[in-house]
């Protein structure tokens, strides 16, 4: 028992690490070491939290990203694997659900690695046999029920 929980935690911060690499790449990096710090501490807290989703989704370093032509602040959660054997680098960008929620929605997201939160705009770099693509992506409630729903959009004019 002992044994799995020490290599529970090993894993994790080993993907912790992967994932802190995977998140300035074209977009102006200003890390937040207290993010890293902060995330790394959460992980050696419990093995619960060290065998988690929400482990791996924790915030690896603050960003500023461009998106429309205005540069935002965004949360980086690092590099997920998803299902299809892609790669999917993750940003939350601050403050900007109001500037492009107006945007045209071009579908719903196929696959979406963390528990997204509403009202939120994110970006993500899908890269896909070795080609990457950027995709944006709004969280909007959806139903009765208050559940998430995430949607690609385009860059465009808002309306």
């Amino acid at each position: 028992m002992r044994i799995n929980r020490t290599l529970g935690l090993a894993l994790t911060a080993a993907v912790l690490a992967v994932a802190m690499t995977g998140c300035s790449n074209s977009a102006s990096s200003t890390a937040s070491s207290a993010a890293s710090s902060e995330a790394a501490s959460s992980v050696a807290a419990s093995s619960e939290a060290a065998e988690s989703e929400a482990a791996a989704a924790s915030v690896v370093s603050t960003e500023d990203i461009d998106v429309n032509g205005t540069t935002y602040s965004a949360d980086c959660y690092g590099e997920f694997t998803l299902s299809n054997g892609d790669t999917m680098k993750l940003w939350k960008v601050k403050d900007a659900y109001a500037d492009l929620s107006a945007l045209p929605m071009k579908g719903m997201a196929e696959e979406f690695p963390i528990e997204a939160e509403a009202e939120q705009i994110y970006v993500a770099d899908v890269t896909s046999n070795g080609e990457t693509t950027r995709q944006y992506l709004r969280a909007d409630k959806a139903g009765r029920n208050g559940t998430v729903s995430v949607k690609t959009f385009e860059l465009g004019d808002a309306e």
